[in-house]
């Protein structure tokens, strides 16, 4: 089982690399769809951009969260 354990260990290393691309992935589609409403709708001062962006990196910040919560629930 010794072998098991490491595996689990460039595992975690693994998903702990791939969350800030995750991050920034979610974070930009948000800011994305913010630019596409503001240019849509013609809004001044970049409400929806700003909006969303912010909402964002909440989304993100509660993904990172939970992977976290998840990863330390298994040990």
């Amino acid at each position: 089982m010794r072998g098991n354990k490491g595996s689990d260990r460039k595992n975690k290393w693994l998903v702990f690399t791939s969350m800030p691309i995750q991050m920034g992935v979610t974070i930009y589609v948000f800011y994305r769809l913010g630019a596409w409403l503001d240019e849509r709708y013609a809004v001044e001062g970049e409400w929806w951009m700003k909006g969303l962006t912010m909402l964002g990196v909440l989304v993100s910040m509660y993904q990172f969260i939970r992977q976290v919560n998840y990863l330390n629930k298994d040990e």
